[in-house]
């Protein structure tokens, strides 16, 4: 495995990571049902994505980055809370600028991944970043028919 994949894969168990702290704190912060429904079903398919990532490396014999409850899961659960309450269109800001972010890597990681010996590997990323546009698309539209 090259230092460039390497570096990918450590990036976006990094980023999955993240999200997930971020979401798990809409969870815990929101009374609104539907809306924890959402987040919890956000939190379930980005831990499976970070997942993915950490046992990609652990086959690799690559150390996994060390970030569970860490400064890192902490900055995301106290972002999530300090967004939470400017309200839910602030988070859904952010959460679609996380998803954003999180869509142009996987963009990126898929056409660098063009080699015949990642297949498997590049068509897992483009189901992620199917989940990843779905993820958006609700943001936006609860924003757009759940206004402040």
């Amino acid at each position: 495995m090259d230092d460039k994949l390497i570096f990918r894969l450590k990036e976006f168990y990094t980023l999955e990571t993240f999200q997930v702290a971020f979401y798990e704190s809409q969870v815990s912060s929101s009374t609104n049902e539907y809306y924890k429904k959402a987040f919890k079903k956000m939190v379930e398919i980005e831990s499976g994505h970070a997942d993915f990532f950490a046992q990609v490396l652990t086959k690799a014999d690559i150390e996994v980055p060390t970030i569970i409850g860490s400064a890192f899961e902490l900055a995301g659960g106290f972002l999530g809370d300090m967004v939470s309450l400017t309200g839910s269109d602030n988070t859904c800001k952010l959460g679609i600028a996380l998803e954003n972010k999180a869509m142009e890597a996987y963009r990126t990681f898929i056409d660098e991944s063009k080699d015949k010996h990642y297949s498997e590997l590049r068509n897992t990323l483009m189901d992620y970043l199917l989940d990843e546009e779905f993820h958006t698309l609700w943001l936006r539209d609860y924003m757009e028919n759940h206004p402040q």
